[in-house]
Protein backbone atom coordinates (compact mmCIF):
# COMPACT_ATOMS: atom_id res chain seq x y z
CA UNK A 1 0.00 0.00 0.00
CA UNK A 2 2.78 2.43 0.91
CA UNK A 3 4.62 1.72 -2.35
CA UNK A 4 1.48 2.29 -4.41
CA UNK A 5 0.56 5.43 -2.46
CA UNK A 6 3.98 6.99 -2.88
CA UNK A 7 4.78 5.87 -6.44
CA UNK A 8 1.54 5.36 -8.33
CA UNK A 9 -0.83 8.15 -7.33
CA UNK A 10 -1.96 10.49 -10.08
CA UNK A 11 -0.20 13.87 -10.40
CA UNK A 12 -3.42 15.74 -9.64
CA UNK A 13 -3.99 13.61 -6.53
CA UNK A 14 -0.42 14.30 -5.38
CA UNK A 15 -0.75 18.07 -5.89
CA UNK A 16 -3.98 18.20 -3.89
CA UNK A 17 -2.57 16.04 -1.10
CA UNK A 18 0.69 18.04 -1.03
CA UNK A 19 -1.27 21.27 -0.52
CA UNK A 20 -3.34 19.81 2.30
CA UNK A 21 -0.35 18.18 4.00
CA UNK A 22 1.74 21.36 3.83
CA UNK A 23 -1.16 23.46 5.13
CA UNK A 24 -1.56 21.20 8.15
CA UNK A 25 2.20 20.74 8.74
CA UNK A 26 2.57 24.03 10.61
CA UNK A 27 6.22 23.61 11.62
CA UNK A 28 7.20 22.25 8.17
CA UNK A 29 9.05 19.20 9.55
CA UNK A 30 7.36 16.74 7.19
CA UNK A 31 5.37 15.06 9.96
CA UNK A 32 1.96 15.84 11.39
CA UNK A 33 1.70 15.96 15.16
CA UNK A 34 -1.57 15.48 16.99
CA UNK A 35 -1.67 19.21 17.70
CA UNK A 36 -1.17 20.06 14.01
CA UNK A 37 -3.96 17.68 12.98
CA UNK A 38 -6.27 19.11 15.64
CA UNK A 39 -5.63 22.70 14.50
CA UNK A 40 -5.35 21.90 10.80
CA UNK A 41 -8.60 20.03 10.58
CA UNK A 42 -10.51 23.04 11.82
CA UNK A 43 -8.61 25.64 9.79
CA UNK A 44 -8.41 23.64 6.55
CA UNK A 45 -11.66 21.68 6.55
CA UNK A 46 -13.78 23.91 8.81
CA UNK A 47 -14.52 20.92 11.02
CA UNK A 48 -13.69 20.85 14.69
CA UNK A 49 -12.61 17.45 15.97
CA UNK A 50 -11.92 16.30 19.50
CA UNK A 51 -8.64 15.10 20.96
CA UNK A 52 -10.24 11.66 21.30
CA UNK A 53 -10.99 11.63 17.57
CA UNK A 54 -7.39 12.61 16.81
CA UNK A 55 -6.14 9.82 19.10
CA UNK A 56 -8.34 7.31 17.24
CA UNK A 57 -7.11 8.66 13.91
CA UNK A 58 -3.47 8.23 14.97
CA UNK A 59 -4.13 4.65 16.10
CA UNK A 60 -5.27 3.82 12.56
CA UNK A 61 -2.89 5.99 10.53
CA UNK A 62 0.43 6.14 12.44
CA UNK A 63 1.65 2.79 11.12
CA UNK A 64 5.19 3.05 12.47
CA UNK A 65 3.96 4.15 15.91
CA UNK A 66 6.31 7.13 16.17
CA UNK A 67 3.58 9.53 17.33
CA UNK A 68 3.40 11.49 14.08
CA UNK A 69 1.87 10.99 10.64
CA UNK A 70 4.39 11.18 7.81
CA UNK A 71 3.49 11.97 4.22
CA UNK A 72 3.17 8.36 3.07
CA UNK A 73 0.90 7.49 6.00
CA UNK A 74 -1.14 10.61 5.21
CA UNK A 75 -1.50 9.67 1.53
CA UNK A 76 -2.46 6.09 2.35
CA UNK A 77 -5.13 7.29 4.77
CA UNK A 78 -6.42 10.07 2.57
CA UNK A 79 -6.78 8.39 -0.81
CA UNK A 80 -9.91 6.34 -1.07
CA UNK A 81 -8.77 2.75 -0.50
CA UNK A 82 -10.85 1.57 -3.44
CA UNK A 83 -9.05 4.03 -5.71
CA UNK A 84 -5.61 3.28 -4.26
CA UNK A 85 -5.64 -0.47 -4.75
CA UNK A 86 -6.99 -1.09 -8.22
CA UNK A 87 -6.00 -3.96 -10.46
CA UNK A 88 -4.33 -1.46 -12.79
CA UNK A 89 -2.19 0.01 -10.01
CA UNK A 90 -1.29 -3.42 -8.66
CA UNK A 91 -0.18 -4.46 -12.15
CA UNK A 92 1.86 -1.23 -12.49
CA UNK A 93 3.54 -1.91 -9.16
CA UNK A 94 4.26 -5.52 -10.13
CA UNK A 95 5.80 -4.42 -13.44
CA UNK A 96 8.02 -1.93 -11.61
CA UNK A 97 9.39 -4.81 -9.53
CA UNK A 98 9.57 -7.40 -12.36
CA UNK A 99 12.70 -5.96 -13.99
CA UNK A 100 13.37 -9.00 -16.20
CA UNK A 101 9.71 -9.33 -17.29
CA UNK A 102 9.67 -12.96 -16.16
CA UNK A 103 6.24 -12.74 -14.56
CA UNK A 104 7.75 -13.57 -11.17
CA UNK A 105 9.54 -11.48 -8.57
CA UNK A 106 12.96 -12.44 -7.31
CA UNK A 107 14.52 -11.31 -4.05
CA UNK A 108 17.05 -9.28 -6.06
CA UNK A 109 14.32 -7.42 -7.99
CA UNK A 110 12.49 -6.53 -4.79
CA UNK A 111 15.77 -5.48 -3.17
CA UNK A 112 16.62 -3.26 -6.15
CA UNK A 113 13.29 -1.43 -6.16
CA UNK A 114 13.04 -0.98 -2.40
CA UNK A 115 16.76 -0.10 -2.11
CA UNK A 116 17.63 -2.09 0.99
CA UNK A 117 20.65 -4.14 1.85
CA UNK A 118 20.46 -7.76 2.93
Amino acid sequence: MAFIASHLTQDEEKRDLDKIFKAIDIDGDGNLSKEEVLLGYESHFGIQITEEQVDEMFERIDLDGNGTIDYTEFVMATINEKNLVTNERLLQAFKMFDKDNSGALSYEEIKEVLCFDS
